[in-house]
């Protein structure tokens, strides 16, 4: 077992690496935190996806507004995408005890292992121009109002219930079906993921109380530093770059999370 003095400093490197992850490839600290929190700590699974929840807020919130001064962020979509997803991220954070936690890691890893090989393959405009050539998304588009009311629903009760901020699918919705830029889509999805993790953490810690206090807060320091390292970076290199090594880092995750799962049902 770790002593108390180790545990913080591996705690607040995790918080900072994952920091800088979601702060270059949106997305969520899931990755780095719930082994953090089940391994390392030693605390529950529901204890761990409320203290991801705290890290994916601090996250959002100070990636974010690295985003907005660069003028990366369209407060629009944010508002609207964040009162809806926080109404159903607070419906979803109920049902979350009730979820196969195994069942949740697999589908997370397939995700992130195809998304990321897709953009690594064809950068961020090929796989767009592939989306919009046989999909037709103009009535979505004419209609963004209703389209992020009804996104922001879907995603927001998924972030409850999985204990992700929700980022890295509000990214996806704003390139492939809203026409936005790479690195705008980031920032909206950032700033309104602190939104969104907020709802869930307050469900999570305050009423159900499946959270780790110490830990929230040592690895959600290392993630403040590590948001605006990874934002600042982001905000620097052209979109195709951007893309792929959003491509390469999530690529990498997806197969961290499936060895994981593989390592705890078969070891």
């Amino acid at each position: 077992m770790f002593d108390d003095q180790i545990n913080s400093m591996i705690t607040f490197i995790v918080g900072c690496l994952s920091g800088v992850y979601v702060g270059i490839a949106s997305g969520t600290a899931q990755p780095f935190i719930i082994p953090l929190m089940t391994i390392i700590v030693g605390s529950s699974i529901y204890q761990a996806i409320g203290t991801n929840l705290f890290i994916d807020c601090m996250i959002g919130l100070s990636a974010g507004l690295i985003f907005l001064l660069r003028g990366h962020v369209k407060l629009k979509p944010v508002l609207l995408l964040a009162v809806t997803g926080i109404v159903f991220a607070f419906i979803g954070s109920f049902f979350s005890t009730g979820a196969r936690e195994g069942d949740l890691k697999f589908l997370i890893a397939i995700v992130l292992i195809m998304f990321g090989i897709m953009l690594i393959r064809g950068g961020i405009k090929k796989n767009i121009e592939l989306v919009e050539n046989k999909v037709n998304l103009s009535k979505l588009r004419n209609h963004k109002g209703l389209s992020f009311v009804i996104f922001g629903s879907i995603i927001g009760f998924s972030s409850g219930f999985v204990g992700m901020g929700s980022s890295g699918s509000i990214t996806i919705l704003l390139i492939f079906i809203m026409g936005y830029d790479l690195h705008t889509a980031i920032g909206t999805s950032l700033l309104m993921m602190s939104f969104i993790a907020f709802s869930g953490m307050i469900v999570h810690g305050f009423i159900l109380g499946d959270i780790v206090i110490q830990s929230a807060l040592i690895a959600g320091v290392g993630a403040l530093i590590g948001g605006v390292t990874g934002s600042t970076f982001a905000n620097r290199i052209n979109e195709d770059l951007l893309g792929r090594t959003i491509g390469v880092i999530i690529t990498i995750l997806g197969f961290v999370v499936l060895i994981e799962l593989i390592i705890n049902n078969f070891f």
